[in-house]
């Protein structure tokens, strides 16, 4: 597939590229910073641009057909709102819709989910109050989707860590408490099951916990 990347030079996005390149796909990396991409291959491209600008990301958007996107575009603080990754979401949603292209594979958090509570008293009581931004601009970001004509899936895991790609992990569209294990999702595995849903559509349009 070819696949463009949007948050590329982060710790889960430098795992997306490297795994797709691995699968075979043909990767364009939409970065701010290219001096941060410490990454060769014949089969990945890198391309310089502002996430806040409409026209460098629709030009790359129209440059080539691209089979999906993956955002992997994440905040610097949990504490702080950060207005430029929603307007980025927006362009990039708009870019899409004006391209043509459909598939789009979103991290989020599973803290923004209604259900969320029945993961503990951190999730029911912690979180909702010491996130509280964090969680806006994550929800926001999902409105946008979900108003969107784009055939999207939402990744919502709790905690993730810098650990190895082991396969081992649950998902699902809802939460169930008794199988959601340690609480926890290394970079490594969410990029994987990221990847997975470029050619599974089982949660088409839908939001997907996943844990280890």
């Amino acid at each position: 597939m070819n696949l463009i990347i949007f948050g590329a030079t982060g710790r889960t996005g430098r795992e997306l590229v490297s795994q797709a390149l691995e699968q075979g796909h043909a990767v364009t990396a939409f970065v701010r910073d290219s001096t941060r991409m410490h990454m060769t291959h014949d089969n990945l491209k890198i391309v310089h641009g502002n996430i806040d600008s409409y026209p460098d990301i629709l030009s790359v958007v129209q440059a080539t057909r691209y089979d999906a996107a993956l955002f992997a575009l994440g905040s610097k603080s949990p504490f702080r709102r950060n207005p430029v990754l929603n307007n980025a979401m927006q362009n990039i949603i708009r870019a899409m819709e004006d391209s043509g292209t459909e598939r789009f594979i979103h991290i989020s958090f599973v803290g923004t989910r209604s259900d969320a509570g029945r993961l503990g008293m951190m999730y029911r009581f912690v979180i909702p109050v010491f996130m509280r931004n964090l969680l806006a601009d994550h929800r926001e970001k999902e409105q946008l989707l979900q108003s969107s004509s784009l055939d999207w899936m939402i990744a919502q895991p709790p905690m993730l860590t810098n650990g190895p790609r082991t396969g081992q992990y649950t998902y699902s569209a809802g939460i169930d408490k008794s199988k959601a294990g340690k609480l926890k999702l290394s970079r490594a595995n969410l990029a994987e099951f990221m990847l997975k849903q470029l050619e599974d559509h089982a949660y088409s349009r839908k939001e997907v916990f996943v844990t280890e």
